[in-house]
């Protein structure tokens, strides 16, 4: 815009610019006419950043609603209200209920719809949470079968979906922990005492930021670890992952528990640390 502005042979004279000089040149940083272009330019930013936002938001609602997809029986979960009955196909009848008791019938809090095989034929796995204490759980009997009910009177005619829902998949680990020794003591506590497990508590936090259904990267946990003040080279050793049945050492075909090579999607949607079986070896960093 300056460049052109200052180009512009009406502008040259009115001004009396000199031929060849720059928008810079001619006009101070504090001058009326750089102020107007600074407005100018940062509205036109404004509004760039708003319409990706509105885009990004528009194309998320597409994704949501699309029928019969994925993310349209997640969000159909998440719909469900724990006690209510359908007026409709798949519209509640909350007559003389308040916002407070509706979002409280939200019971659900995350989901993920996983294509699974049923007695040799395709079927649809949904795996459900709620959440106590600001902490995913399992659904109760009661509720795992009134969203099953309603998860199969909502879905595709001839779509059978399968509800589960558990506590998290354990994690093990074992970790080689450089630490700077100005900051963390050999049991890995801060030497100020504002943290006396800063290490385990970013290996949870990591695990709280993993998208529902997501994946557990090895790397990603030691980019995060490499983060925690005093840790200067953090190696994740050996990893293992257990739900169910199975046994930390327990080989599994389908990858879904024993040892982790790098990446583990949890049967459950989401995991928690095993602390009675997270091993840290703290070795001083020297340079």
């Amino acid at each position: 815009m300056t460049s052109a502005f200052v180009d512009d042979e009406t502008i040259k004279t009115k001004y009396g610019l000199t031929p060849g000089n720059t928008f810079e040149q001619e006009f101070s940083s504090v001058s009326l006419e750089n102020i107007l272009f600074e407005i100018v330019a940062f509205c036109i930013y404004t509004l760039e950043v708003l319409m990706d936002l509105f885009r990004a938001d528009v194309e998320r609602r597409i994704a949501e609603t699309r029928p019969h997809t994925k993310d349209w029986y997640r969000q159909k979960a998440l719909a469900f209200l724990y006690g209510y009955t359908l007026a409709e196909s798949d519209i509640y009848d909350t007559t003389g209920s308040t916002d407070a008791q509706i979002e409280a019938a939200k019971i659900v809090t995350n989901a993920a719809a996983v294509k699974t095989i049923l007695s040799g034929a395709g079927a649809l796995r949904l795996k459900a949470v709620t959440t106590i204490a600001n902490e995913y759980a399992p659904l109760d009997n009661l509720q795992k079968d009134a969203l099953s009910e309603y998860m199969n009177l909502v879905s595709d005619a001839g779509t059978t979906v399968i509800v589960t829902t558990g506590p998290g998949d354990d994690l093990k680990l074992t970790l080689d922990l450089y630490y700077d020794p100005l900051v963390l003591a050999a049991d890995g506590s801060r030497l100020d005492g504002t943290d006396p497990t800063p290490v385990p508590n970013a290996i949870k936090a990591y695990l709280k930021s993993i998208q529902f259904n997501g994946q557990l990267v090895l790397s990603f946990l030691e980019n995060e670890l490499a983060t925690v003040s005093g840790v200067r080279v953090p190696v994740v050793k050996n990893a293992w992952s257990k739900y169910a049945t199975y046994a930390y050492t327990d080989v599994v075909a389908d990858q879904s528990a024993g040892p982790i090579d790098e990446i583990r999607v949890a049967d459950a949607g989401y995991m928690k640390l095993d602390e009675s079986q997270l091993n840290i070896n703290y070795i001083p960093y020297t340079e």
